[in-house]
């Protein structure tokens, strides 16, 4: 430290702390007043002095206590720190955020193009904590302030624009913003809000009770967020948005704890339907719950894990949301997104025009594919899913299911390929299992289907170029029913119907059109049958190698 600093320092700690031992002798004498003059109240002159005397590389220590200040203004690699706490002095007049202004003209700590130095402090304040414009290698940690938890239109507590290599850690921020009071409506006040932003990492801070996102972040790439604790904001945990030039890259969304936020837990939504974005981004080992709700009411957002809209090129792997209000895992018109190894007690939900689209290893409570839905290429891979809901109409060029547990009936009604292969599927719905309506060419082979309340596999006359291969099937009803489907090719697979009914089959073809049934075993109740295969109408059948059996599979023949 230059003796410049030195001297400055020693004649700065003698007058900010002669107010304290004065106070001390006379609190010892009887109706004398304690407290300061109007002048000592603020101490914003005295270290905005301090401050332009430094030279760069200059760190000023300040004692611990209390500062009454308005706003400081940063010097170029002059750094601040103090376990003492920063006071703001309200403004002569009040300023409310606009989306037109979404910065105020008063706040703590202000730095213009400044660079290379840090920042240490406490502070209450009225505007925000940090506002950075233009500014470089500059580290915000160790940090605690709080705002006004009664304003209604409240800046963000640290506010960085056109920034970059930028470090925030170990960093709480809260009570920006009034609490929100509606499902329906939110107010303003964000703990830390990004505009054109790059290079900035946001470490292990603490986030919560803001009146709207915990994080907020517009037209900014190299952004690493990892292991903060996201909590009681009145909007989304995390909140990426979009600028006209596609700047956004390289998102890295790691370890967060996210819980009891009004909206999503991470929401990135790129509102151009016109382009997608190639964010490159990677959300992994995150752990969210109750998001989504306002005083036990639902809000319209509040995904538990991630709402994806727009992008290309993201990872969402690892992650546990519990109790969230709305899909655990929300696409829309997306490519190139892989979802692996997630566990959520809500669905997944895909809708609008997809790309290529991975499901592999997750638990959910069920999938919903929207109507609308159009995709070049949806895979789910050895996921847990508990109930599909796949709609009529849906254009999918190749809808795969490798290795899934799943529960429920699966209705296909759309144009494109399906590949079954390898699942465990197990269902209780009237619906039956699988019911094919329409399908361009589908194949399912090496799979377990079983349903306790109706037929385990429907095929349409409109459901084309289908291959049953190798499956066993057990219903309590029939295992196959084919309504006429065009070359339908029934091929090695065990069929057991588990029933009484002498008069029951196995499976039954109406108005065969060139069904191929080869090498296939019939188990037919434990009772004595008639037959296990019946056929109704007209039509052509190729038969060979067929086997039929009197009793189910775990009986004797």
């Amino acid at each position: 430290m230059n003796r410049l600093l030195a001297v400055t320092l020693f004649f700065l700690s003698m007058v900010l702390n002669f107010h304290t031992g004065l106070g001390q002798e006379k609190k010892k004498t009887k109706n004398v007043s304690t407290k300061r003059t109007k002048i000592a109240d603020d101490d914003t002159r005295l270290i905005q002095s301090l401050i332009d005397k430094a030279h760069a590389g200059d760190t000023i220590k300040l004692a611990k206590r209390t500062y009454n200040v308005r706003s400081i203004q940063l010097k170029d690699g002059v750094s601040i720190s103090t376990f003492g706490t920063f006071k703001q002095i309200s403004p002569d007049s009040a300023e409310n955020f606009t989306m037109g202004k979404q910065y105020s003209a008063y706040p703590l700590f202000h730095g213009d193009k400044v660079r290379g130095l840090s920042l240490r402090f406490n502070a209450i304040t009225y505007g925000e904590a940090v506002h950075l414009d233009n500014a470089e290698n500059v580290t915000i940690r160790d940090v605690s302030a709080f705002g006004d938890s009664t304003k209604l239109y409240s800046f963000s507590g640290i506010y960085l624009f056109r920034s970059k290599n930028i470090k925030i850690e170990n960093v709480e921020l809260a009570y920006y913003g009034m609490a929100r009071k509606s499902p329906n409506y939110y107010q303003r006040g964000t703990g830390i809000r990004l505009q054109t932003c790059n290079n900035v990492t946001i470490n292990e801070n603490r986030i919560h009770h803001n009146g709207e996102n915990g994080i907020f972040l517009h037209s900014c790439a190299d952004i690493t967020l990892h292991r903060n604790k996201i909590s009681h904001n009145g909007m989304s945990g995390i909140q990426v948005a979009f600028g006209s030039v596609g700047l956004e890259n390289r998102y890295r969304i790691t370890d967060n704890l996210i819980f009891a936020n009004a909206a999503d837990a991470i929401d990135i939504n790129n509102p151009d339907i016109s382009r997608q974005i190639n964010l490159a981004a990677v959300i992994e080992g995150n752990t969210s719950y109750d998001n989504g709700w306002v005083k036990g009411e639902k809000t319209r957002d509040g995904s538990g894990i991630a709402t994806l809209v727009g992008l290309k090129d993201v990872m969402v792997r690892n992650n546990k949301s519990n109790r969230s209000n709305r899909p655990a895992v929300y696409l829309r018109d997306c490519d190139a997104v892989q979802v692996i190894n997630n566990n959520a007690d809500n669905f997944a939900e895909i809708v609008g025009s997809q790309g290529q689209i991975h499901l592999y290893k997750n638990t959910f409570a069920g999938l919903r594919l929207l109507s609308d839905l159009k995709a070049k290429k949806l895979m789910l891979d050895s996921n847990n899913i508990r109930y599909l809901a796949i709609p009529n109409g849906i254009m999918v060029d190749s809808l795969v299911f490798l290795a899934n547990d799943l529960k429920g009936n699966i209705n296909v009604n759309m144009n494109g390929q399906l590949i079954f292969k390898d699942n465990v599927l197990s269902s209780s719905s009237p619906r039956g299992g699988i019911t094919l309506w329409k399908v361009n060419g589908a194949v399912l082979s090496g799979n377990e289907i079983s349903t306790n309340k109706s037929d385990a596999l429907y095929v349409h006359n409109e459901a084309m170029n289908v291959v049953i291969e190798a499956n066993k099937i057990r219903s309590s009803a029939v295992c196959i029913k084919d309504a006429g489907s065009q070359q339908l090719k029934i091929i090695k697979n065990t069929l057991a119907s588990d029933t009484s009914n002498r008069s029951a089959l196995t499976l039954i073809s109406t108005n065969p059109r060139d069904l191929t049934l080869s090498n296939n075993t019939y188990y037919l109740g434990e009772k004595e049958a008639e037959r296990a295969v019946g056929f109704e109408g007209e039509g052509t059948v190729f038969i060979d190698g067929e086997t039929h059996k009197l009793f189910t599979p775990d009986g004797n023949d």
